[in-house]
């Protein structure tokens, strides 16, 4: 591992977690299940990956264990929308408020966007954290990768 293979998997990882965002935004405007990417699991992303075999050792670098926390949680909270979304869909029954013997339909879009903002949140707040930790490791020397500073 080099400093350049660190910055680069940081940078990557910024991208491909907005497009789990972008994912969310067409599941509440309602796009066919076969036009939206299913949920990974977060250890199966290319960070994910990088993470498991490679970021850990970056030991001097506190930050990153608090991202793949929030890592993991972006991971869950797309995961739930996108299976809220198509398990809601999917039923025949439709969730009705009855009163006074009239039967309006359940819009149930504001909970699938608070979801969603609880997605667009996390995935805001690791972003920031990548933009720190990039920084940290761009400020490095590539002589104090290999002097032990994984150790």
């Amino acid at each position: 591992m080099n400093k350049a293979h660190v910055l680069k998997s940081l940078q990557q990882a910024k991208p491909d977690h907005i497009e789990w965002v972008k994912q969310g935004y067409k599941l509440v405007k309602g796009l066919p299940e076969e036009q939206i990417r299913r949920p990974m699991d977060c250890k199966a992303c290319a960070f994910g990956k990088w993470y498991e075999e490679e970021g850990f050792k970056l030991v001097n670098i506190p930050q990153l264990k608090d991202i793949d926390a929030l890592h993991e949680e972006i991971h869950k909270a797309y995961t739930s929308l996108y299976y809220i979304t198509f398990d809601r869909r999917k039923k025949t029954r439709v969730t009705l408020i009855t009163a006074d013997n009239i039967e309006v339909p359940v819009d149930e879009t504001p909970f699938r966007m608070k979801k969603l903002k609880d997605l667009e949140k996390k995935t805001v707040a690791m972003i920031r954290a990548l933009n720190n930790i990039e920084k940290k490791v761009d400020a490095m020397q590539e002589q104090d990768f290999d002097n032990g500073w994984l150790n």
